[in-house]
């Protein structure tokens, strides 16, 4: 391994229901991120982000994480691993504290105090909290971004909470250590994607951001520089392959390679005469296949996930959950008229995300498929950097690392 003295470096890992994709960086001093190894590998062992297989799963595990490592020449331990899937759910929470010495203002302990309380709920005995993210905090003034100092005989917070299945984080867990490696932070993918993908100004003046992976669609809203709302759709690129496959007669190898090199999400922008070759399955026959016919099984189905993705929002009781644009992310992002579709369907402008602000590999990874391991890894560096300095009151670092945990989803 190569020698890098003083150096910080975080590893992302992104267990998909296609892809395990591990993603070593480090931060530069102007904040932009430079990425020294990238490893991926097919996923085996997981469904719609649950582990069904642990073998599986784990060799996956290990063999993008060694080819990441190969590639950037160092090992990290410094570990943010991913999170998705059917079982994760997400609400709102408010909560208040008395301030008991008013005329001092609030202080950080107060911050602390009411964020705890607003966590503090009836959990059943098969979820777990992930994450407690403040939203807004209010005085007896009203709304404040930063309460810190401010004179009031009570604090108040907003926070989005997301849980998870116990169990279904307990197998990732267990998955990843018998693979060798270790991790204490979780992040839901989608916020993972956002730090990656999202401009400042998109988050403040509202956005939505639709995350299309292989088993599933995650949702998210930000607003305000918040996050809103987080939901997950069960359906994603997988659900598009499938189809090719059954509506074309065709093996889900080839049908996935034909989504991608021939894709279209809408039929009128694809010429009458457009067509290509595949081999139908059963009786080992090359035929000649129209583009539109293809473009009509996935637009069929891009329409089924925006319809169900604007369901799940009307049906929440989010106050803030309107948006002025639109981004879509993740693999399926890269289908021809992906954005043009989503425009018609949430009749707002809509864009592919990229990743932004990237160096070394940047070449290599600026694409959807890596925005949520990008993420990760950017995420990392918000714990890293802030580990509690030899000497230090491990107490003070908590409140400190809690307010900079706050200020990090702002």
């Amino acid at each position: 391994m190569k020698e890098r003295i003083n150096r910080k470096y975080v590893m992302g890992l992104d267990v998909g229901t296609t892809k395990v994709c591990a993603i070593i960086g480090e931060q530069d001093p102007d904040g932009s991120l430079s990425i020294l190894g990238v490893g991926s590998t097919p996923s085996l062992g997981l469904k719609k982000g649950i582990v069904i297989d642990m073998d599986q799963t784990i060799e996956s595990i290990q063999k993008a994480i060694q080819k990441a490592v190969s590639v950037a020449g160092i090992e990290s331990h410094d570990l943010v691993v991913g999170i998705a899937g059917g079982h994760i759910q997400s609400h709102d929470s408010r909560a208040s504290v008395e301030i008991v010495n008013v005329t001092g203002g609030v202080r950080r302990r107060d911050i602390v105090r009411v964020n705890e309380r607003a966590k503090a709920l009836a959990m059943p005995v098969d979820r777990e909290i992930l994450h407690s993210i403040p939203q807004e905090y209010s005085t007896d003034s009203g709304p404040v971004k930063n309460p810190m100092g401010q004179v009031t005989t009570k604090l108040e917070v907003n926070v989005h909470i997301v849980t998870a299945s116990v169990t279904s984080v307990q197998n990732l867990m267990k998955c990843i250590k018998q693979a060798g490696y270790n991790t204490n932070s979780i992040l839901l993918e989608s916020i993972a994607s956002s730090e990656s993908i999202l401009l400042p100004q998109e988050k403040e003046m509202g956005v939505l951001l639709l995350d299309i992976g292989g088993g599933t669609t995650d949702l998210a809203i930000f607003s305000r520089g918040h996050i809103r709302y987080s939901g997950v759709i069960p359906l994603g690129g997988d659900n598009i392959t499938n189809d090719i496959a059954f509506g074309l007669k065709i093996s889900p190898f080839d049908a996935e390679n034909a989504k991608k090199k021939y894709g279209c999400a809408m039929t009128n922008l694809v010429r009458p005469e457009e067509s290509f070759s595949v081999t139908q399955i059963v009786n080992n026959k090359k035929v000649t296949i129209k583009r539109q016919k293809m473009a009509d099984i996935i637009e069929a189905r891009m329409e089924e996930i925006f319809h169900l993705s604007k369901e799940r929002i009307n049906s929440i009781s989010v106050n803030e959950k309107s948006y002025a644009g639109l981004v879509i992310t993740g693999g399926s992002s890269l289908i021809e008229g992906i954005a043009e579709l989503g425009e018609k369907a949430f009749e707002c402008p809509c864009r592919v995300g990229y990743p932004n602000n990237l160096k070394g590999m940047a070449s290599v990874v600026s694409s959807p498929i890596y925005a949520t391991g990008l993420g990760l890894v950017r995420h990392g560096f918000s714990d890293v950097l802030n580990q509690p300095p030899n000497g230090s009151s491990l107490y003070e670092w908590i409140k400190d690392n809690m307010i900079k945990f706050i200020g990090f989803f702002k």
